[in-house]
């Protein structure tokens, strides 16, 4: 394709379509992505191929924060990505996951910030708690009744490996 016959304006105009379509193509995949910058914490639902995928895990490579990827994309060991890549079937096994994964890394926190407010009056002033605990005991115990009680019927994600012997072209098939 010869594009030397074109001004600058009408190849920004192509530019700014070929965008366009590329960022919107669906490749039948989903993308859930958990980007951290900054101390900054937020889902990126706008990604629906692996090519803009791919633009965003490079936005966020380390430097500007990270991006953990969860999808169903049997083909992720082609993407070059810093932080967590891992394929989970489904849009529930991913959400039922998160919510098992929440409840086992909340529970030893919350026991632990209970007893040391509870142990307060036993160590060095300056080492004491200045704050009451959101939760309380019987929150903790509602906690790990849900957790006893938690339906285990998902698929947790699974990591998968970056191919590091491939192409300049990552996507190359």
């Amino acid at each position: 394709m010869d594009l030397s016959k074109y001004s600058i304006d009408e190849l920004v105009e192509l530019k700014n379509k070929i965008d366009f379509m590329i960022y919107n193509h669906k490749d039948g995949y989903f993308y859930i992505c958990n980007v951290r910058s900054y101390g900054r914490h937020w889902l990126d639902s706008g990604v629906f191929n692996i090519h803009t995928l791919q633009d965003l895990c490079n936005e966020y490579g380390g430097d500007n924060g990270i991006v953990d990827v969860y999808s169903n994309n049997p083909n992720l060991s082609k993407l070059n990505n810093y932080g967590a890549v891992m394929f989970v079937p489904t849009k529930e096994d991913y959400m039922k996951w998160k919510e098992y994964d929440y409840l086992v890394n909340i529970i030893p926190s919350v026991e632990k910030e209970l007893d040391i407010w509870d142990n307060r009056d036993n160590v060095a002033f300056r080492e004491r708690p200045t704050f009451e605990p959101y939760y309380n005991r019987d929150t903790l115990a509602n906690l790990k009744k849900q957790l006893d009680d938690y339906d285990m019927s998902f698929v947790a994600p699974v990591s998968v490996a970056y191919e590091e012997d491939q192409e300049d072209d990552p996507f190359n098939n």
